[in-house]
């Protein structure tokens, strides 16, 4: 549903599967309006009613058109914590439009979305989008929709995970991955899965494997951590275990980037 009303409102439905990972619909809102929420959430959609002159909306005059523009963006809840910043939310922006022409009743309505949302201010001052995900298989044909998994769907099986990122402005750069950890959500444990790029050298034999990367921007491994985990008392086998990496985005043209396993 997309209408622009004669009385100059907005009324637009967002489904959550207009990106990939699916949105959290209860989640979108006009950016700095926290008030401008939709109207009904469902688990499937957002549907919003909004007032053109309100919630941020622009107003622009091209020739005789009037033209309404409003913005809505998700809440990307983050965790801070010393060894940087956890999100589990991808960015999303949606930009709604309203055309309004003079004479008989003619008006327009559509949207279109973008994400994750860099622009080229953020690019410039070296801010890349980092995406972490979960392969089915190890050729890595299809991904997991979440980056995080009940600890016993992970005993005794191999993970494979890939680091890249989302719209690298040059090919050349190279993603650095300087260290992946997992946690449980209670965050009673932790478990180094590489270190400076390489394996854990602590963890039992056969060690994570290092798979050849199709670009110096995707870095590609599979874990063999959670396949020495023994099912008993010690765990919570429905507790969701999170994965997070600590990345960096090299330009070569820069300095030398000093690449570990990944990059051999």
């Amino acid at each position: 549903m997309d209408e622009c009303t004669l009385d100059h409102h907005f009324v637009f439905s967002v489904p959550a599967s207009l990106t990939y990972p699916p949105l959290s619909p209860a989640l979108l809102a006009a950016p700095g309006h926290p008030s401008c929420t939709p109207q009904r959430v469902t688990a499937d959609y957002a549907l919003f009613l909004i007032p053109m002159d309100s919630c941020g909306a622009l107003r622009m005059v091209i020739g005789k058109t009037v033209i309404y523009i409003l913005e809505i963006v998700n809440k990307v809840e983050s965790i801070t914590l010393d060894y940087g910043t956890i999100t589990r939310d991808s960015p999303a922006r949606i930009l709604v439009e309203c055309r309004y022409k003079p004479g008989p009743p003619l008006v327009t309505a559509g949207y279109m979305t973008k994400t994750p949302s860099l622009g080229p201010g953020l690019q410039g001052q070296g801010v890349f989008g980092v995406q972490l995900r979960i392969a089915k298989d190890a050729h890595y044909s299809s991904f997991h929709a979440q980056y995080h998994a009940p600890l016993r769907t992970l005993l005794r099986q191999p993970l494979y995970l890939e680091v890249r990122l989302v719209n690298p402005p040059d090919l050349q750069v190279v993603l650095l991955v300087h260290y992946c950890v997992a946690y449980p959500r209670s965050g009673a444990t932790m478990w180094v899965l590489l270190y400076k790029e390489c394996p854990n050298p602590l963890d039992p034999a056969p060690h994570n494997v290092v798979l050849p990367s199709p670009e110096s921007h995707t870095r590609r491994f599979t874990i063999t951590t959670f396949q020495f985990l023994q099912k008993g008392k010690t765990y919570d086998l429905d507790q969701e275990v999170y994965f997070m990496c600590s990345t960096e985005a090299c330009v070569p043209q820069d300095g030398p980037c000093l690449e570990g396993c990944l990059g051999q």
